[in-house]
């Protein structure tokens, strides 16, 4: 690599990671204040809540990466510009691609690594975290006894008159089945109670009661007996169920395989067709970029400042993933798969086009 590439390369990566740094934390605090709070709901560790943004990290940068490359690659162009250091490497005898070579490089490694991303890891990352939510859900990850008040165990409701909290000890002990298959209605009432919490689940030994259950079959048939003492264990996890995929949490040659097994009344079946052309086009959007920043950047010369850059930033940005998303939708609706897998690909072809046309202007002038 020769000294202007190092140069320019040095320039854009400052510019680029200082950018992708700032938009990564400010979706990263969006996303953590989220996860904690549903980590505070079902009394999950601080372990879970890291591991949970862990998850969310690809998603996050598949976001971030594509505007950070753009706006970075148009503030350095136009810095380069309006320091004169464009026209001293035109005046040198460097071509405008090979100015621009190094970045070209550049933008293609994000597209291989957004492929990668988009199409593999943030999928399976997501998968993964809906997963952890599912169990941490599941779980009753932190109880407190309290006298007088009902407290949810599971498939047990819990109600007591006195005790005594540090020692779990409790008086006058109601406990209630909410969920039973076999019978109507399954209630154990105990003068004495003592609660030990184990890993798992509590553990329950209570003292001189009576249990009443009542047939499901025969409502009018009850069962009750009588103990002096008795030990309960309820498990506080609930059995997950497998759950099924959504298009979001395949890869995608998972989504294309399973869409030629869909029928077109299937569920998601929109998602399954508009998805792997959007992720490819999301994918390719710092190669479009490059080619359409670069010739506006030396267009404007001198005449460009950082304001002008970030206005022209926002703009190709919303108007390329406006446009995707526009064609996302127009591709959900539309009856022939085939055209709706590649309809979302017209935006970089769009995108490219115009590039070209604007490096010819350039060239021309």
């Amino acid at each position: 690599m020769s000294i202007i590439s190092k140069y320019i390369s040095k320039n854009f990566l400052t510019m680029f990671v200082g950018i992708l740094f700032v938009l990564v934390f400010v979706i990263f605090m969006g996303q953590f204040s989220r996860i904690f709070s549903y980590a505070m709901q079902y009394g999950a560790n601080i372990f879970w809540v890291m591991s949970m943004m862990v998850y969310l990290m690809p998603d996050i940068l598949v976001l971030s990466l594509p505007i950070s490359f753009q706006i970075a690659l148009l503030m350095t162009l136009t810095n380069l510009s309006k320091t004169g250091e464009i026209l001293a490497l035109r005046a040198s005898g460097l071509s405008f691609k090979e100015i621009t070579r190094p970045i070209f490089f550049m933008a293609v490694f994000l597209t291989l690594v957004l492929i990668s991303l988009n199409g593999f890891f943030s999928p399976i990352a997501l998968r993964n975290l809906e997963q952890q939510k599912k169990e941490i859900s599941s779980k009753i990850s932190k109880i407190s006894l309290e006298p007088r008040t009902f407290i949810d165990l599971g498939d047990w409701e819990l109600y007591t008159e006195e005790g005594d909290k540090a020692r779990k000890n409790f008086t006058q002990v109601h406990l209630t089945r909410k969920n039973d298959n076999t019978a109507l209605n399954t209630k154990i009432n105990a003068t004495q109670g003592q609660f030990i919490t184990e890993a798992n689940g509590i553990k329950i030994s209570l003292i001189k009661g009576q249990m009443q259950r009542i047939e499901e079959q025969d409502t009018g048939k009850i069962i009750t007996a009588e103990f002096d003492k008795f030990n309960l264990f309820i498990p506080l996890a609930k059995e997950v169920k497998k759950r099924n995929l959504k298009p979001s949490e395949q890869t995608t040659l998972q989504l294309l395989k399973n869409l030629q097994k869909m029928q077109k009344d299937d569920e998601d079946f929109a998602d399954y067709k508009s998805q792997p052309g959007t992720r490819f086009a999301w994918a390719l959007a710092p190669l479009i970029f490059f080619f359409l920043t670069c010739p506006v950047a030396f267009i404007k010369g001198k005449s460009a400042n950082r304001a002008e850059a970030m206005a022209l930033s926002l703009v190709f940005i919303l108007g390329y993933f406006g446009l995707l998303t526009i064609l996302r939708d127009l591709a959900e609706k539309l009856p022939i798969t085939a055209i709706a897998l590649l309809l979302p690909l017209i935006t970089p072809l769009i995108g490219f086009i115009i590039g070209k046309i604007l490096w010819k202007k350039r060239l021309q002038d």
